[in-house]
């Protein structure tokens, strides 16, 4: 493996308690209302109420674009795409983690890892997201990932903002607007 890229580190202010932003975001079947990833659909939950090591399968079957290898052959454009994501820190109104391990046809891709903290303030509470990203390789690709660990602190240096506007970026501000905005008041 070559390590954790860290891609996004946001903040902002929710006006909202706490307490409202951390149950929202614990609560694992709503990402797909900020995260922009649509028609994923919560395969498998845990019983009970979140907590450390609580594990929630997420799946989305269609057409995608892929690398050649993960679709299957030249004319197999359907993927299936299962997120597995467990939770890693759960402090409640003070932080919440999420390791998600993705794979593509069965072959895992990657591994992300999300962080939130919480702090109550005047206006309503600070929200402190980090987003790390590690690529998972066959061992046949073992030598190139050892490069990669050579070249990280340029890639993150000339691509961290970019990954952070592609992959965290958006999430930050959708979470803001829904909560203060009251759209996440109906369930989905």
């Amino acid at each position: 493996m070559a390590g954790p890229f860290v891609i996004g580190r946001h903040g902002a202010v929710i006006g909202a308690p706490p307490r409202q932003v951390f149950d929202y975001l614990a609560d694992m079947a709503r990402h797909r209302e900020w995260s922009g990833e649509e028609n994923f659909q919560v395969t498998a939950r845990p019983e009970g109420p979140p907590r450390v090591g609580s594990v929630y399968r997420r799946e989305r079957t269609g057409q995608m674009l892929a690398p050649l290898a993960v679709r299957g052959g030249m004319g197999d454009s359907q993927v299936t795409v299962v997120k597995t994501m467990t939770i890693t820190d759960h402090e409640p109104y003070l932080a919440l983690a999420f390791e998600t391990r993705n794979s593509y046809n069965g072959l895992l891709h990657s591994v992300e890892r999300m962080s939130f903290e919480l702090r109550q303030e005047t206006e309503g509470t600070r929200v402190t997201m980090v987003t790390e990203v590690e690529a998972m390789v066959p061992s046949a690709f073992i030598g190139p990932v050892y490069a990669m660990r050579v070249f990280r602190a340029v890639f993150e240096r000339l691509f961290g903002g970019l990954f952070a506007k592609m992959v965290a970026g958006p999430h930050l501000p959708r979470i803001k607007e829904l909560l203060e905005t009251g759209e996440i008041a109906g369930e989905i």
